[in-house]
């Protein structure tokens, strides 16, 4: 039977030897290819049946990665690999159901593990992984609740609620948008009671706390 060929993204060249080493050791699987950025995995799709990808990566990291992979190339199973503990962005990198997900702190006892699952036809979540998200569950869910009262949101409310977050005054944020701080000011309160906060400085408080999250929504609205 043939060797499933594999391709291993990771901006870090002796995790990407290490991995390739590893692989090549397991009956059936063959590292075909390794690559420092997402860019290079939409390049090389047809060479690969799984590929693993770092999460984070330079030009277009994992998450973008996978989202072309899922929705041009369903057959191809993909492993994500992470280091990071950003929870906004390992909810959505685990919205988009991986075949594996996996902490870096550990995965080469698992790779093996994963990679039999995939094969299956299984699923496959990391012990590290299912550690960590359990451990953080109430925040998670606290997280998840703010993501589906964002994005109901207006455009207008995204990129005033984006401004805020770069910690922005309601006077600063007039100026940028060419509008009053009157506007600006009832734009905050409609904001503030669809993500069910109340008061004036706990809007602040929120936004800046969680600006990754809402600059990513933001340039989605763009």
């Amino acid at each position: 039977m043939e060797n499933i060929k594999i391709l291993i993204a990771d901006d870090h060249y002796i995790v990407r030897l290490g991995l390739k080493i590893l692989i090549d050791s397991f009956e059936g699987f063959e590292a075909v290819l390794d690559v420092e950025n997402g860019e290079e995995v939409i390049n090389n799709i047809e060479k690969a049946d799984y590929f693993i990808l770092d999460l984070e990566m330079p030009i277009v990291n994992g998450v973008e990665a996978l989202k072309v992979l899922k929705q041009n190339h369903p057959e191809k199973k993909v492993i994500l690999l992470t280091n990071c503990m950003d929870i906004p962005t390992l909810i959505n990198a685990k919205n988009l159901k991986p075949n594996g997900f996996l902490f870096k702190d550990g995965m080469h006892e698992e790779i093996k593990i994963c990679l039999d699952e995939l094969k299956k036809g299984n699923y496959y979540t990391g012990r590290n992984c299912k550690a960590f998200f359990e451990r953080h569950k109430d925040e998670i869910i606290e997280v998840e609740n703010l993501i589906r009262n964002l994005e109901a949101l207006t455009k207008t409310e995204m990129k005033i609620l984006y401004h805020v977050s770069e910690n922005l005054s309601t006077s600063e944020i007039a100026e940028v948008l060419h509008n009053s701080p009157k506007t600006i000011d009832n734009h905050r309160t409609n904001i503030a009671k669809k993500i069910d906060i109340s008061g004036y400085n706990n809007l602040q408080a929120i936004a800046i706390k969680n600006k990754s999250l809402i600059e990513t929504l933001y340039l989605k609205t763009l």
